[in-house]
Formats: C-alpha cells, structure tokens, sequence
C-alpha cells in the first residue's frame, strides 16, 4: 500500500470537508488533483516507475474511498452538500475571499508535502556511482 498517498488523500480530504467546509464535490476534485499530482511527480513515467503491484494499488484505492466514506458519514450534515454555488457551504458571502485563501493554503501545503517526498529521492539519484570521481567545487583540478 502507498502510505503517503494514503496520507495525503486522507489529510487533505480531512482538512477540506470537515475543517474548511468546501462542497464534497470541489473537495474530491482537489484532493484526486493533488494525489495525481504526488503520483506524477513521485515516480515520473508512472506504469514503468510505480513499484507497488497492481493489488497493492487497489487496497489503497480501496482503503482512501473507505476512509473518505466514514468521514462523509461522520459530518454533521443533511443532506450531503455535494455541490452548491460557491466553494464553501459555511460561508455566505458572494464571494468567499477566506474560503479561497484557505482552499489555496491547504493546495499550497499539499504540493509542498509532495515535493518534499521528492526532494529527498533526488538526492539519493545525484550521488555518485561507485568507481566514478565525485564532482568538486570551484578550483578542483
């Protein structure tokens, strides 16, 4: 099972549904748009790059909509606001200038936490291979 898929599907689902209050919609559109995202970049040419097998995936598709469900049961609303006129269901202003600003924040921390997964593989690429001459500064000969 892909843990930070499922750590990012479940944190940012969490945070925009239950915190936020964004239509389930939005809110599914977003967190699906930020775990492609996480995908793309984490294992580049994906069939080739992805190492879980294909039940693996499935139990995390399985696990993240399971999840997903349970939080959509346990909010308290009726009925479910799938989609409405704006971005949010809590706020009634025409247009939601703190919603949008938080809808941005939680993006915006999402794409970080995928790039941070990242980063950490890029430097383990960069290395040196053993037999060949690590690269130096200026002034190396």
């Amino acid at each position: 099972m892909d843990v930070p898929l499922y750590a990012i599907a479940l944190a940012l689902f969490a945070i925009l549904y239950l915190a936020i209050g964004v239509f389930l919609a939005f809110t599914l559109l977003i967190t699906l748009f930020v775990m492609f995202a996480y995908l793309v970049v984490r294992y580049r040419d994906l069939p080739a790059n992805y190492p879980y097998s294909s039940a693996d995936a499935a139990t995390t598709m399985i696990f993240i909509g399971i999840t997903w469900a349970i939080f959509t049961f346990v909010a308290n609303k009726n009925p479910v606001p799938l989609i409405g006129s704006g971005l949010t269901y809590t706020n009634q202003a025409l247009i939601p200038i703190n919603a949008i600003i938080a809808i941005a924040f939680v993006v915006s921390i999402g794409f970080l936490l995928v790039f941070a997964f990242i980063a950490s593989r890029g430097d383990r690429e960069s290395a040196p291979t053993e037999g060949e001459k690590p690269k130096q500064g200026v002034g190396a000969g």
